[in-house]
């Protein structure tokens, strides 16, 4: 059920435009295999942005400007077996301010980023 939900939260999202990036192009040494700290990532709103992680998982995250200046930031979590088949999918949300770091703890992983709305 709670895949259900997550599944529609980020089906209902627009994505006019969507850009992927790999973590090993923008990661940074980190202390645990589980942790990726990610860095500074430039996003844009309503724009969902994925990223390729180690063990065969992927994650997407689309952010949202609400009033007041924070960031509604939904992520959604895919793990994939060696056969490319989903194996789980984790879904959450999080509010944050623009620039500001943010660590996540989603589908076993530690995700560690610094969130920058691009100016539109």
């Amino acid at each position: 059920m709670a895949i259900l939900a997550g599944t529609l939260l980020t089906a209902c999202q627009k994505k006019p435009v969507e850009q992927t990036l790999h973590a090993t192009e923008i990661n940074h040494p980190s202390v645990s295999t589980n942790r990726e700290n990610l860095g500074l990532l430039s996003l844009s709103n309503h724009i969902s942005t994925t990223i390729n992680l180690p063990q065969n998982k992927e994650c997407t995250i689309t952010p949202t400007l609400l009033d007041g200046g924070n960031l509604q930031i939904i992520l959604a979590m895919e793990t994939r077996g060696s056969n490319g088949i989903t194996e789980s999918m984790n879904v959450t949300r999080a509010i944050n301010r623009s620039g500001e770091p943010f660590d996540v703890s989603i589908g076993g992983m530690d995700l560690v980023f610094t969130p920058k709305l691009a100016a539109q």
